[in-house]
């Protein structure tokens, strides 16, 4: 079995791309052939890690942003499906499995590579069925066909002009060739999808994994004397790829922590991007700021240096930093939107809370933050975390689905199963 992963970046680019790459490596350990292709790279490319456009790289990435940059069409044309068929690339492998195509890949791509080979696409946000937004927060016009979007401006759909009508169009004319297996990491994604009216059949649910050898519990005085983070109260983690990002709600995760005294207040543990602006936000803090973190073996030891992680987020499906947390041993206080209620056990690994209900947040901090209740529920989330999120049970599935897939296409072909 050959499979070809594809998304815009390796894990430079996101959670959506790292589930990509870590997909690739599972499957190579597992003795499948795997190769993760992304229109560029902050590793650097390797025998598995290759250029999804090729040496065309540059052209195919100026071609896709002065198609947006003018037209305000992002995505629109399938500059990087010659690629695909260049030298016999796409004979290569028995299935393509996509994931983030926003700035990178068109749709169109997808729909024309189904017709060749199996094609499972991943929902990691909610724009393979939305003209182009990640989340539509409260608009439902992806419902009705988009346009008058009233996020128009912001990434991805950052253009001069509304095509969103059009751009939904696209993927509708996708999904209706029945060609293109979906698949959701939770089943709030999954019914998403359904309401958007594009889909015929379910995505089939295939939760996120986390890496438990390398995400796990830790002696927290130990490490803490190790990064020099002080110990003299407890620890609430926050992460964000900048905390000013307002769907990530670190505003609302402060103005809960503000209910504590200050002289009581819980130490914030601040992982992302922080500028001098976003510092204002910050004062009356107690803090330990690590930055951005690339290397995920020092990531996982500041998540086990936490006490709680506090996560505010407005809009999600399935986030991976809840998924490394818990199985760190740090449980989970935050708001319950997208998939996170899927992910913890209500008072057993944590508390999710209505969004924007600040009241309710910092009642859960209160509660949450007391020692036995905190001792109990690291092992419960970490217990969680062994048993539904492995990344045992996330390769297991996707195996199974492409070898389901690919025997399928082969009956289509022949009449007959070859599988190899």
């Amino acid at each position: 079995m050959r499979i070809c992963e594809v998304s815009k970046a390796d894990a430079f680019g996101g959670g959506a791309s790292r589930v990509a790459g870590e997909l690739c490596e599972l499957l190579l350990e597992e003795g499948y052939s795997s190769q993760h292709w992304v229109s560029w790279t902050g590793k650097g490319y390797d025998d598995h890690r290759r250029p999804l456009y090729g040496s065309l790289e540059r052209y195919i990435r100026k071609a896709h942003n002065s198609t947006k940059a003018l037209l305000s069409l992002p995505e629109a044309i399938p500059y990087e499906l010659p690629i695909f068929y260049r030298n016999g690339r796409i004979d290569q492998f028995d299935l393509f499995h996509f994931h983030d195509l926003s700035s990178a890949i068109s749709p169109l791509t997808l729909q024309t590579i189904s017709q060749k080979r199996p094609v499972v696409w991943t929902m990691h946000d909610c724009s393979p069925v939305t003209g182009g937004c990640l989340y539509p927060m409260e608009c439902e016009r992806y419902k009705i066909g988009c346009g008058s979007c009233p996020q128009i401006g912001e990434w991805p759909i950052d253009t001069r002009f509304d095509f969103t009508y059009f751009l939904r169009a696209l993927k509708a004319r996708l999904h209706a060739t029945e060609r293109v297996t979906m698949v959701t990491p939770s089943q709030w994604m999954a019914d998403f999808a359904m309401s958007s009216g594009l889909l015929h059949e379910k995505p089939v649910v295939i939760a996120n994994g986390v890496d438990t050898d390398r995400f796990h519990p830790v002696d927290r005085t130990a490490i803490r004397l190790k990064h020099a983070i002080p110990d003299d109260r407890p620890i609430v983690l926050l992460t964000a790829g900048h905390i000013k990002d307002p769907r990530k709600g670190v505003q609302h995760a402060l103005n809960a922590m503000r209910h504590f005294d200050e002289e009581v207040r819980p130490r914030l543990m601040l992982v992302g991007v922080i500028d001098d602006d976003a510092r204002k936000m910050l004062e009356g803090f107690a803090i330990f700021e690590t930055g951005y973190i690339s290397n995920p073996d020092k990531l996982a030891e500041i998540y086990a240096a936490s006490d709680l992680l506090l996560f505010c987020s407005l809009a999600e499906n399935m986030p991976l930093t809840i998924l490394e947390a818990m199985a760190c041993g740090v449980p989970f206080v935050g708001f319950g939107v997208g998939g996170i209620p899927e992910m913890i056990v209500q008072n057993e690994t944590g508390i999710a809370v209505p969004a924007l209900d600040i009241a309710a947040l910092a009642e859960a901090l209160s509660t949450a933050l007391v020692p036995g209740t905190l001792a109990r529920w690291s092992l419960a989330a970490r217990q969680r975390a062994e048993t539904v999120y492995s990344h045992r049970k996330f390769i297991t599935a996707h195996v199974q689905l492409y070898q389901r897939l690919i025997e399928a296409r082969l009956r289509e072909k022949t009449g007959r199963i070859k599988y190899a």
